[in-house]
């Protein structure tokens, strides 16, 4: 087995990044950044919050991530121009503007279902796709479980605080600071090790998410994905699929389990001690992973499941 092509710490920190905005369908501008070279190319989105995380994955290949519409660097938006299909014409704005015919998916939590569905709309397009700690194959009941657990691992007390202040108007010409209070309120529910909140790029330096911008955002976002259902069309996605799901994670392992049940192309990786940031909380196995299936080999410890398993999976 050949040792995964991985930047060390210190060469990913030497390398220069170049940065520029692509046009989407609709002439939304998308902010991405782009690292290393070579003729594999790596596009994930969510810049904003992988920062420089992914750059260990630059050895030999390009790694691409980028804003979707409305969100970081990229061009605000009404959230009337917010939804599935507008979000996956931002991520082939990005592929045409790096000027890439196939490449490989990284999609972190509602991107890894909004990786798969655009890879299912351009088949021959994606090579492979990473989902990490995605969504669910379904919304229902796995988005309700979600929401749940974050709630019961939230201080209610801070939370009831926070929303007194937000009631008495404390925040008034200051969303920013608004915005890192509900970080430092929301935030830790979705981590394993609440220590390591703070590895996680401040986003509250953009006025994309100050918390009204951002939940109008969600409210048309939510409106186009709703009741979604993707297991019925799993099989017509034939590409390698590593799903990772940490196992301290909000979302439930049962849910994630159906991205790979009964699909000969897909497996699933278990990562311990992480929650919805493994690239913060557990980078060296979630890259070390990435990496050796980006090389095109299954990590070893990467299963597959059968469409009725006898066995829970632990």
């Amino acid at each position: 087995m050949a040792v995964p092509r991985l930047l060390s710490p210190d060469q990913a920190r030497a390398l220069v990044a170049t940065e520029g905005f692509a046009t989407s369908a609709d002439g939304t501008r998308i902010y991405y950044r782009s690292v290393g070279n070579g003729d594999d190319v790596v596009i994930a989105p969510f810049a904003l919050y992988h920062g420089v995380a992914l750059d260990r994955l630059a050895a030999g290949r390009r790694i691409i991530t980028y804003d979707p519409r409305g969100r970081g660097k990229s061009q605000p938006v009404s959230p009337d121009k917010v939804s599935r299909d507008l979000l996956l014409s931002d991520l082939d704005a990005v592929r045409r503007a790096v000027g890439a015919k196939r490449v490989t998916l990284i999609g972190w939590s509602g991107g890894g279902m909004e990786a798969f569905v655009y890879t299912l709309n351009h088949p021959g397009t994606v090579t492979r796709l990473v989902q990490l700690a995605p969504v669910a194959p379904r919304f229902d009941p796995y988005s309700g479980q979600m929401m749940a657990d974050r709630r019961k691992r939230t201080d209610a007390a801070a939370r009831a605080t926070l929303e007194a202040k937000v009631k008495a108007r404390a925040f008034a010409g200051d969303q920013a600071r608004r915005c890192r209070e509900e970080a430092a309120v929301n935030r830790p529910a979705l981590f394993f090790d609440r220590t390591k909140v703070k590895l996680v790029p401040d986003v509250c330096v953009y006025a994309n998410e100050y918390p009204e911008t951002i939940g109008a955002y969600f409210g048309g976002l939510f409106k186009s994905i709703e009741g979604f259902n993707l297991v019925p069309v799993l099989s017509r996605v034939r590409i390698p699929r590593l799903i990772i799901h940490p196992l301290q994670d909000n979302i439930p392992l049962e849910g994630n389990k159906e991205w790979v049940r009964g699909q000969s192309n897909a497996k699933i990786l278990t990562i311990d001690q992480s929650g919805h940031f493994p690239l913060y909380e557990q980078p060296e196995v979630t890259l070390a992973a990435i990496a050796q299936f980006l090389d095109g080999e299954w990590p070893p410890a990467a299963v597959a499941l059968p469409a009725v398993e006898s066995a829970p999976l632990r």
